[in-house]
């Protein structure tokens, strides 16, 4: 057989071969998919109930140009005894397939944090969703949580839910927490978990005469060996913000004894926790060290008056917050971790009791301001 005859052969072959292969018989279109990209779940009745939020990634890429729109965004509901009861309930409404492999927030209401193992087992079996989730705890209605406003029609993905470290970088108060850190200090005997809790508001902003309804952060929950969790307003927490580890800017106003005021930008926040033992109880020293600028000051303040009255006010605010954590049975300063980490002896023989608590005066707080400079004005 010539070889032209061969290769007309093996042409044939080929062409017979290719008839018979299968294409990607099990690939999905992505527009026939819903994203979930933020779950919210509250427990009522002894039943859960689910909400997912959908956005439209097409609306999120588009960024060239003014928007005038509102970008549209979709909130389904499902209840049932389980969690995935509650999202099986959701998706016979659904008109297309959905997927939690965009999943990036997770706000549990109060009621339902008594079934938070329940919660975070049925979110973290699923191999798809994502660790990195952002957590909150709200008292809010979920459905509002889920429909805020944004400035310029933008996406709610610039929302506070999606970049709790955007505002971070403006006002550090109450360090965000992904699933994964939650999780771990979560199961962990020694630490108390601090979770932001989240509200909507529409005293802050108009859009020319409408209020409009945007998300802050207004206290935190505290769960200590998976018990009850607790609940702290952030006007009685403020002494929190200096213990933040990814602390990066705040403005702190001060007034003197002569009625002079100053407002001085918090830039860095340094911490120490010493313990010592009396009797075989420990007491706490921390040593705070603020680093910062004057933003303004009024003609009579001085510098000395100003860094005194601001270790007064700083301290104030962290015996504050330690103080009405202990009240509500409560390390909010996780001092006990400290224990727990360098003293693992001692630790041990406190810790068997069921939940220990330092004493409400077992801790002494030591504040150091140091002002960079005074902008373009010379401070005495």
């Amino acid at each position: 057989m010539s070889g032209r005859m061969w290769r007309r052969m093996g042409l044939l072959g080929m062409v017979l071969f290719s008839s018979v292969l299968c294409g990607c018989w099990d690939s999905t279109n992505l527009e026939t998919i819903d994203y979930i990209t933020a779950i919210g779940v509250d427990y009522k009745e002894g039943k859960f109930i689910l909400y997912s939020q959908l956005i439209d990634f097409a609306a999120v890429a588009k960024t060239e140009g003014p928007k005038k729109e509102k970008s549209p965004v979709w909130v389904g509901r499902g209840s049932g005894i389980t969690f995935y009861d509650a999202y099986n309930e959701m998706q016979k409404a659904s008109q297309t397939m959905m997927s939690t492999e965009q999943l990036k927030v997770v706000v549990i209401r109060e009621p339902a944090m008594t079934q938070l193992d329940e919660i975070l087992d049925a979110l973290n079996r699923v191999r798809v969703a994502r660790y990195t989730s952002w957590m909150f705890g709200t008292r809010a209605k979920i459905e509002e949580v889920f429909v805020t406003d944004h400035f310029f029609g933008r996406s709610q993905q610039t929302s506070l839910l999606y970049n709790p470290k955007d505002q971070m970088r403006r006002v550090s108060m109450i360090e965000p927490l992904n699933m994964q850190r939650f999780v771990a200090n979560y199961n962990e005997k020694a630490m108390t978990v601090l979770l932001p809790s989240v509200r909507t508001t529409t005293r802050t902003w108009k859009e020319n005469e409408e209020p409009l309804l945007t998300e802050e952060i207004d206290g935190l929950y505290a769960f200590k060996l998976k018990d009850k969790a607790t609940y702290f307003p952030i006007d009685k927490i403020e002494g929190i913000r200096w213990f933040n580890a990814d602390f990066q800017r705040y403005l702190i106003a001060v007034v003197d004894a002569g009625g002079d005021k100053a407002t001085i930008a918090i830039e860095e926040s340094r911490h120490k926790i010493e313990v010592k033992f009396k009797d075989g109880e420990p007491l706490y020293t921390v040593r705070l060290k603020l680093t910062g600028e004057v933003a303004e000051v009024g003609m009579g303040m001085k510098r000395n008056d100003m860094t005194e009255q601001l270790e007064k006010k700083v301290r104030d605010q962290v015996l504050e917050a330690y103080k009405q954590g202990i009240k509500q049975g409560e390390d909010l300063l996780n001092l006990e971790e400290e224990l727990f980490r360098h003293h693992a002896k001692e630790w041990k023989k406190l810790h068997k009791q069921t939940k220990w608590l330092p004493g409400i005066n077992d801790l002494d707080v030591k504040v150091n301001v140091v002002l960079k400079h005074s902008g373009g004005f010379i401070l005495k």
